[in-house]
């Protein structure tokens, strides 16, 4: 009992520590878009947020995303754990590389293709080769709760990155190099660093069994990252193509607003999904219903609350030339908040190895967007983006549902209080923006939720611990 509960604060340490350094690292775009909306164009800002959209776009496909079989391949190959990771960094640099040998050779399609010059493919195409070492070594040290190394990274790449691409911003007369090329090689040598320590420590190049297990559990997910990569960034692709860059811009400072969301929920996923793993290996179901509905309740808490300070957020990383977009925030809350919604499924698809099923999910949520897409941008704008996004990850919620009942693995959740929760936060979410005429009541709204969000975080604090000296 003393072992269980030790790991689970251990785990609960973790995750708050994971948190904080993602907010560093992957909110790095959301900490520093005062600084580059004020000294980008809104056609500069609008491109480099294209150039974004394409590289994570790009990122999946190239990279087949072989660290996603890291969590489950830890009780697969126990004794030879490193030589897993280093096989499959070792796979995906060669399927990288094939991929980038094809756009060489159509360099002026590529180009029109993804209105990017090709210096920044190059940019684009180093970086995912190398990235995939560092994902894993993190997925390797979440895993083994290893956060002081996690935040050491994460504050050192960060810092780095941000710090040399507002120099050459201020420096260059091409800003849009500056702020790519500052952000990017920080990050490559650190991408390259891992790449080595990672390849030397496994000491395993080739190995076909490991290989087979990585694309078996990894390609069928492939279609639905990718899928769920277009309902975050076709958006941005089609407003730039359809609409301009400036259009594009505004809506990215808009869509900044989710890197808040963004992050926490990556952050919390990322502790929650070994935490889940192993309570399901050790059969602790009512562990992880009890702990799970505080899960739910803080993270809607969080969505709201967004949305609520969208007004002042828009001041803050644009300034007034972008204050219009306020309104486009709570619809990507909320599609944030369903994301949030459908991951509990998709994390117990994944445990059961049943990851063709994501997939079927997210492509067809994903048709549906682009679908959309065409029909309403040239109709309603921009914003019109933001609710065709919504819907898609509404109808990725249901799907993901009625999939894990299919599978009979939705017994893990309160799936009633599931359902009520994404309800009331989808009402509220879209009512909370008429409070923007009324800045006093929509501050006692903001007040009161942050008391009901601490609440709720002493809640689950307490309740983890209860549950740890129950096991």
């Amino acid at each position: 009992m003393l072992k269980i509960e030790n790991d689970n604060r251990k785990a609960l340490k973790a995750g708050a520590w994971y948190t904080v350094s993602n907010f560093l690292l992957k909110g790095m775009s959301f900490l520093t878009t005062p600084i580059f909306a004020r000294m980008l164009t809104k056609g500069e800002f609008g491109s480099y947020s294209n150039f974004v959209s394409w590289l994570s776009i790009v990122a999946v496909v190239v990279t087949l995303d072989m660290q996603s079989s890291v969590a489950r391949a830890r009780y697969d190959f126990q004794e030879d754990f490193d030589g897993y990771l280093s096989s499959i960094i070792f796979l995906g640099s060669m399927i990288t590389a094939l991929f980038y040998g094809i756009v060489l050779l159509f360099q002026d399609f590529f180009v029109s293709l993804l209105e990017i010059d090709m210096i920044y493919i190059h940019v684009m195409f180093l970086n995912v080769l190398l990235s995939p070492a560092l994902s894993i070594m993190q997925s390797k040290h979440r895993i083994q709760q290893k956060y002081k190394s996690f935040v050491l990274i994460s504050v050192l790449m960060t810092a780095a990155s941000t710090g040399l691409s507002v120099c050459l911003v201020f420096l260059l007369k091409d800003r849009l190099f500056g702020r790519i090329i500052g952000e990017n090689i920080p990050l490559i040598i650190a991408y390259a660093a891992a790449f080595i320590f990672m390849l030397c420590r496994g000491k395993t190049l080739v190995n076909l069994s490991y290989w087979k297990y990585a694309v078996l559990f990894s390609a069928p997910i492939v279609p639905h990252l990718l899928s769920n990569t277009l309902l975050n960034s076709s958006d941005k692709v089609m407003i730039t193509k359809m609409v301009g860059p400036e259009a594009n811009a505004t809506y990215s400072i808009a869509y900044s607003c989710g890197m808040i969301i963004s992050v926490l929920f990556t952050s919390m996923n990322s502790a929650w999904v070994p935490w889940l793993f192993d309570r399901m290996y050790q059969k602790q179901i009512d562990t992880v219903k009890k702990v799970s509905v505080l899960y739910m309740l803080l993270f809607v808490v969080m969505v709201e609350g967004t949305i609520l300070i969208a007004p002042e957020l828009m001041l803050i990383l644009g300034g007034s030339a972008y204050a219009d977009a306020k309104f486009v925030v709570p619809p990507i809350m909320l599609g944030y908040g369903f994301k949030f919604g459908y991951t509990f499924y998709v994390n117990m698809e994944q445990y059961a190895k049943k990851t063709l099923f994501i997939s079927v999910g997210t492509i067809l949520s994903a048709l549906v967007n682009i679908g959309l897409n065409y029909i309403f941008i040239p109709i309603f704008g921009f914003v019109a983006a933001a609710y065709t996004t919504l819907a898609g990850f509404i109808l990725l919620f249901f799907l993901h549902y009625m999939f894990s009942r299919f599978l009979k693995i939705t017994y893990m959740y309160n799936n009633r209080l599931l359902f009520l929760l994404m309800a009331v936060m989808m009402v509220l979410g879209l009512l909370t923006q008429f409070l923007y005429y009324n800045t006093v009541l929509r501050y006692c709204v903001i007040a009161v939720l942050a008391l009901l969000g601490l609440y709720l975080l002493l809640r689950f604090y307490r309740q983890y611990k209860g549950q740890a000296g129950k096991g």
